[in-house]
This record gives C-alpha cells, structure tokens and sequence, in this order.
C-alpha cells in the first residue's frame, strides 16, 4: 500500500503518511518488504505497536513495516516470542503457564521487538535480565541469525540495534523461572495500582520522552552534581536521576506547546490533547531539555524514536 497514515499506527496519533506500507504477518514478509525498498533506493523501518515514537508531520519517505507476527510458544521455563507479540500478551501467556520473572513487563506498552531494541524496564525489571537469545534478520547481509545476550549489547534503554538498524528482530527467547500464578497476579495488580497513580494512563503520548540520567554517565561528576543539589542524594539508590524530577524541579508540568502539554502527573510524560503536531512535540522536548540544563546543567537525552525528520 502507498501514502497509508501513520498517525492510527501510533500512541500518540501524531504524523504523516508513510510512502509505502506493508503489513508483516510473516518473516517472509518482512524480507519481501527489505527487498522492495531496497529495489527502489528507499530507507525502511520496522514499527511494532508505535508506543515509543514520534512520527514526523510530514511521514516517512520510505517503507514502513508493520509488525504482526504474534507467535508465542512455552517449552519449559522457556518463552519464544515473535517480535509483533505485546509485552501484555507476553507476560500473561507466561504467568497462565506458571513462569514468572517478567511480571514488569506489563507495565510496557510495546512489542516484544519494541522492548529487545531499546532494552526496556520498569518496575526494576530490564529486558536484558530475562532475554536467553535474539532471533534477527541481517537485511545487509540477507540472512537470519541467533544473537546471545552479550551479543546484543544492551545498556540502559539502549542495545545493538540502535546502532546497527540493519538488524531485524525476528523473535526473542526468554528464560524465566518456575513461579506461582497467585503471586504473580498479585504482582501485576500491585504494578497497575502504581502506574495509575503516578503515570498518565490513557493518554495519547509516546510513554517517557527521555531516558533517566544515569549515575555512570560517561562525564558525569557525581560527587560534584550531589554537592549542587544535594535532593538528587534521594535517588543514590536508583540506576539514576529520574527525567522527570527534573522536569518537575525545573516547573514545566502543565507547559504547553500548541496542543501538546508536559502532563501534571508525570513530567516525562508528554501529552497530546488533541491533534497536535509533531513540531509541537520538537518544541517542547527543547523547552525541556533547555529548561533542566540551565537549573541543574544536565542534558536530558531522548527516549523515543523519531521517525521521519
């Protein structure tokens, strides 16, 4: 299909046509679709559930390929999971077979794929701690292949495949443990409880726009940043200064750029009202960004993707 809009594919209904567009329901239809753009000299990219990307307002120049692969298959304490699989569906198939340590996961909103690329967590969960290997699909070199955890590389909401985007996730392998179906519904009931509270469920946004700082920043004075402002000693205990406490100490909650809005609830949560546009988005992510840098001299690094620009 050509010129499909981009904006239904997305959470945050924001963005531009796509010149091409196919849908995946199939690894053969991924190749076929690698293949089309590179016969006719276009860029690609593969799109999972769009919950951590900003299309820009004018599209997307090449092939857009949507995942649909939903395959999910339990051996043991093994999980196989096509990449269009959700991380919901994820974590409910392996608690209802009995596995646990992926209860986190249902705070995530994307893909499986989504999830392996940038490595996502919450809950004090990464996807690294429970990935056994990467099935992936090598668009230069045309030909599949299985990747361990080390080969994937993954850093704090970063992996490989950031840097490498000829490599295509096809599936991933996680290996969980034998648990207690109560304990875990327990769990999820307990992270939902939490998300409601402190996130802006619901809301049409890309979920955090940008990383949390971590304390082993390549540059980062530590001691010297704790004797500036001693509040950040209240995180010592987390991987980093959450994105949105500084946001927050900086007094952008509620900011406005058109139709987009920092949400009053979390900071890092940036909120679309109502056809907003993408440019709207750029916007305030710089208002931010230049607002915590001159507060505390940090430089907030983004989260999501953008597509397009």
């Amino acid at each position: 299909m050509s010129e499909v809009a981009l904006a239904p594919y997305t959470y945050y209904k924001i963005g531009g046509p796509a010149r091409f567009f196919v849908e995946a329901e199939e690894t053969k239809h991924i190749k076929q679709g690698i293949e089309f753009a590179s016969g006719k000299g276009l860029p690609f990219i593969v799109l999972g559930a769009g919950s951590n990307i900003l299309v820009s307002d004018a599209g997307f120049p090449g092939v857009v390929i949507r995942l649909r692969s939903k395959q999910i298959d339990i051996a043991g304490d093994r999980v196989l999971a096509d990449a269009g699989v959700s991380m919901a569906q994820l974590v409910s198939k392996a608690i209802a077979s009995g596995l646990s340590g992926i209860e986190w996961g249902v705070g995530i909103p994307g893909t499986v794929g989504g999830s392996v690329r940038g490595n996502a967590g919450c809950f004090g969960g990464e996807i690294k701690d429970v990935i056994a290997n990467v099935r992936v699909y090598n668009a230069v070199a045309r030909e599949e292949q299985a990747m361990s955890p080390r080969e994937c590389s993954f850093g704090y909401r970063d992996s490989v495949f950031k840097r490498k985007p000829e490599l295509i996730i096809l599936s991933a392998e996680f290996q969980l443990t034998e648990g207690d179906r109560g304990v875990s519904q327990e769990r999820i009931r307990e992270y939902a409880a939490r998300r409601s509270v402190t996130q802006a469920i619901g809301s049409q946004s890309a979920g955090c726009i940008f990383k949390n700082i971590s304390w082993d920043r390549p540059g980062l004075d530590v001691q010297k940043l704790l004797r500036r402002f001693p509040e950040f000693g209240q995180f010592a205990k987390l991987p980093g200064i959450p994105a949105a406490y500084c946001i927050d100490a900086a007094g952008l909650k509620g900011r406005r750029v058109g139709q987009v809005e920092i949400s009053r609830r979390h900071a890092n949560y940036f909120i679309n009202l109502g056809g907003a546009a993408a440019g709207e988005v750029v916007m305030l992510v710089g208002v931010a960004k230049d607002n915590v840098r001159r507060k505390f001299g940090l430089q907030l690094e983004e989260e999501i993707q953008y597509v397009g620009f």
